[in-house]
């Protein structure tokens, strides 16, 4: 029973990082960014480079966190905010193409092939109290823990970060309080490729390594996102961990709808909670 909790929540944590920066661009800048799950794969094949070139494991995480930040600022800077100024369609097509061509670009110059990404810990499972522990999991939730607390200090104790709530809970008044909208913007699709990269290289040694490993990893971080509540980050957090958890004594007990299970449950939380566990009612956005 402990085992399965442990693996659920270490499963969790992935989903919980890629739904947190989905839920950081939705609820701000009203845009499902659709990109999230490949942008995390781009930024593990660049780790993946970098640590077959003799770079220090926490240094390829570092250097691929920096990465996201840079490119998420140049995408905002560079495309976003001038297609804001004409279709907000535009952005989430522009999210679609950049799928299609991250996943073209890591295809061209990593290959098709699958690899083997390298675990941060290696050695046999660790036991204790009876519950057998993986090495790579214990990294992931300590890690997620780590970074989900950075964050949440972040959005709940600096200015930027209550700024940035702010701006999800009325994008009009926080204009005529004076609070600089496009720094804002900025630093959520910065923080949001950060996670992503940093999701990627958490999940990338559980996983073969091609073009196409984070999809399903998004879709069940849309899914967590929706169990939580699309306007929270809490909820994003939460749904993440429950989706994982939940997924886990499914396949153990339930292996015949395994697959299916969290299609189902997204589909039970829209008839029944459709805000989510933490959603709120109504956005009140301009």
């Amino acid at each position: 029973m402990l085992n399965l909790v442990f693996r659920g929540l270490a499963t969790g944590s992935i989903y919980s990082l890629t739904a947190m920066g989905i839920v950081l661009v939705l609820s701000t800048t009203n845009v499902m960014n659709f990109a999230q799950g490949d942008m995390g794969m781009f930024l593990a094949f660049i780790a993946f480079a970098l640590i077959m070139r003799n770079f220090p494991y926490p240094i390829a995480i570092i250097s691929v966190v920096v990465i996201g930040l840079i490119l998420g600022t140049l995408l905002e800077r560079g495309l976003m905010s001038k297609v804001r100024k004409t279709s907000h369609l535009g952005m989430i097509i522009v999210t679609l193409a950049l799928t299609m061509i991250l996943e073209g670009l890591a295809g061209y110059f990593f290959g098709t092939t699958p690899l083997l990404f390298p675990p941060l810990l290696k050695g046999p499972p660790i036991q204790f109290a009876g519950v057998i522990l993986d090495r790579q999991d214990l990294v992931s939730l300590a890690i997620s823990g780590i970074v989900v607390l950075i964050l949440f200090i972040i959005l709940y104790r600096t200015k930027i970060g209550i700024a940035s709530r702010s701006l999800a809970e009325d994008e009009y008044g926080a204009r005529l309080l004076g609070i600089p909208i496009k720094s804002i913007y900025t630093f959520i699709w910065a923080a949001s490729f950060g996670l992503a990269g940093l999701a990627g290289v958490m999940v990338a040694p559980k996983l073969s390594l091609e073009p196409s490993f984070m999809i399903v990893i998004q879709l069940k971080a849309f899914i967590a996102a929706v169990l939580g509540g699309m306007s929270s980050v809490v909820g994003a957090v939460v749904g993440g961990l429950i989706l994982g958890v939940l997924e886990n004594f499914i396949a153990y007990y339930i292996p015949q709808i395994k697959d299916s299970f969290s299609l189902i449950l997204v589909v039970v939380v829209l008839l029944l909670l459709p805000e989510g566990l933490f959603g709120r009612r109504q956005a009140r956005r301009a």
